[in-house]
């Protein structure tokens, strides 16, 4: 692997980097203005605290998952070994991304979601429909909820695989170099 190969693959994966963590902006953002409509409109308390909650962990996690990702690029000069590292950060960069979204990213997203379920349930059931009957009724959208689920971890380890390829290609390009 050459010098300019290895700068086109850090180039490449730091893109993919950044188009991730503008990508994962967005889903903290949604459960807030999820939770903000939903403070605005319950007034029971219990509701409201979660609510409350489930914004500050958003928040918290829109702070964590970003903290210390938006690195400046290396110089286009930089040596063979130099070039290396920077991918080998990269590489790890992106693979602390994916486990920092885990918790501070889909988990606030997951909490939306079951709020919205318990809540539509508590509707169904307290306007006289039961459970049975709300659950029937939902079972489209927790059908679709379920295909989103398993496709997104799929993607995940999916992608969990691709970037421990890389650094296995890494170790031995490196044996190779010593």
């Amino acid at each position: 692997m050459t010098s300019e190969n290895i700068q086109q693959k850090v180039r490449e994966l730091h893109a993919k980097t950044r188009r991730q963590l503008l990508a994962n902006l967005l889903v903290p953002l949604i459960v807030v203005a999820f939770y903000g409509f939903g403070i605005k409109h319950f007034h029971h308390p219990v509701l409201r605290s979660a609510f409350a909650f489930a914004i500050a962990w958003s928040l918290a996690g829109l702070y964590f998952l970003n903290r210390g990702m938006w690195s400046a690029m290396l110089p286009e000069e930089a040596a063979l070994s130099t070039g290396i590292e920077s991918y080998r950060r990269e590489v790890e960069r992106r693979r602390s991304l994916s486990v920092r979204f885990m918790l501070w990213g889909f988990g606030p997203l997951v909490f939306a979601i079951a709020t919205l379920i318990v809540l539509i349930l508590s509707l169904g059931i307290g306007s006289g429909l039961l459970l049975k009957g709300a659950l029937l009724k939902m079972t489209p959208f927790l059908s679709l909820l379920v295909i989103w689920f398993v496709s997104f971890f799929v993607i995940r380890m999916r992608q969990q695989r691709e970037l421990q390829r890389e650094i296995d290609e890494l170790n031995d390009i490196e044996r190779a170099n010593r």
